[in-house]
């Protein structure tokens, strides 16, 4: 049975590169042509012909502008495989013949290439289930707006979730590329690899004056100050010392001419957190904070506005996906991923079931040390990690399949 495995997989990398070319075409056609979150049409209907086009069934306007695709197989687990969609507000800078032809809009997290990857990884999984080779069935979903909330606060994993784009499956799967490794590199770990994101506003309220005689005023900007310290605090003196987290004040703004005490100042930023119990310390404790100023005569008003939960991935889905990469790249390629202070909302998924998520290396050693990061203008990733990210995408399914033939059961032995 290894020897089968070992070479069905060797197989799905053989297909998976020959897929390149493919891959490539779809990514620039997608890459010309971004679209903002809960705004990806062409994106969706790009993606709704070529699943039509390969007999794969498929639904459109799910979460708004996603689509769905089943490829049915055997009697089995149904495994759920995701890819984003969005792009940024970002003015592209690359001068390729394939830059965004939008502008002000750009593909700068690499959600097109994770969307190309997905297209492949189906077109694989189709052929396997044409064959009679795919012992269960697989679920893609793609995803729009991982960036962006919308008017209700909702992402787009958000919405896939609560209209049960997970209902029934066993387990969630998807990577990101990460243009800080290289290709061949990937990265995972079980538990939680990703933050929570949460922002919030403080409105502190005093009483104006003249700027000679704030004794006459209660200055809101004195309060600030000491808010900004109180509450830079938590972390250090209110979170478990075993347990990160940041609060970071992003903007404050107050008063409007030098000789004037304003009456209020207003301030945002964002928690960050990877436990739940490290999470709602931080929303427990940033309202205790700021209350420093309620003795001096200010008042605060808190508003905390939930973003995304941590992404925390499933030990057994993580074992899956690991094993799945290391019979495409290489156990000496497949790295314990570190904790990364930013926030995915394929956390919601991997709420609902277990799932795992995984870095992709896209960063081209020929290009020297110097790598350009995500949410940049000038992020550039090489094209030829995509056949490598399809592949594990459709190793991970069949893993899946192959270990647990009966749908998973929370609490089930493994």
């Amino acid at each position: 049975m290894a020897d089968n495995k070992a070479v069905s997989r060797e197989m799905l990398t053989v297909r998976a590169r020959a897929l390149q070319d493919q891959m490539i075409e779809w990514r620039r056609k997608i890459h010309r042509y971004p679209e903002l979150g809960f705004q990806e049409f062409q994106t969706a209907a790009t993606v709704q012909k070529v699943l039509t086009d390969l007999g794969i069934e498929n639904h459109s306007g799910i979460a708004k502008t996603g689509v769905i695709g089943q490829i049915f197989g055997g009697e089995g687990p149904v495994i759920a495989l995701r890819a984003d969609m969005d792009a940024l507000p970002i003015q592209e800078i690359n001068g390729t013949d394939y830059d965004s032809s939008r502008p002000g809009i750009m593909h700068a997290c690499g959600h097109d290439s994770h969307t190309a990857m997905l297209l492949g990884a189906a077109m694989i999984l189709k052929e396997l289930s044409d064959s009679g080779d795919l012992p269960g069935n697989v679920r893609l979903l793609f995803q729009p707006s991982e960036e962006w909330q919308d008017e209700e606060g909702k992402s787009g994993g958000m919405r896939m979730v609560d209209e049960g784009a997970l209902d029934g499956v066993d387990a969630v799967f998807g990577l990101h590329v990460d243009p800080a490794n290289p290709v061949g590199l990937v990265s995972t770990r079980p538990g939680p690899m990703m933050a929570a994101a949460d922002t919030f506003k403080i409105v502190i309220r005093g009483n104006g004056g003249h700027a000679a005689r704030p004794h006459e005023a209660i200055d809101v900007i004195a309060l600030a100050g000491l808010v900004i310290n109180t509450i830079h605090h938590l972390v250090s003196r209110r979170l478990d010392p075993l347990e990160a987290g940041v609060v970071t004040i992003g903007t404050i703004h107050g008063g409007t001419v030098d000789n004037i005490i304003p009456d209020h100042v207003t301030m945002t930023g964002t928690l960050r957190s990877f436990t739940p119990e490290s999470r709602q310390k931080l929303f427990d404790e940033l309202p205790n904070a700021c209350k420093i100023v309620e003795p001096l005569g200010g008042k605060v008003e808190i508003q905390i506005i939930p973003g995304y939960p941590p992404t925390i991935n499933n030990p057994f889905a993580t074992e899956v996906m690991k094993y799945a990469a290391v019979s495409i790249v290489g156990e000496e390629h497949v790295l314990q991923s570190p904790m990364y202070m930013g926030s995915e909302d394929f956390s919601f998924m991997a709420q609902v079931v277990p799932g795992c998520y995984l870095s992709l290396g896209t960063h081209d050693q020929s290009w020297g040390e110097d790598y350009c990061q995500l949410h940049q203008p000038n992020l550039r990733l090489a094209e030829n990690a995509m056949p490598i990210g399809a592949a594990i995408l459709a190793a991970s399914a069949l893993e899946w399949m192959e270990q647990c033939q009966a749908p998973f059961s929370p609490g089930g032995v493994r």
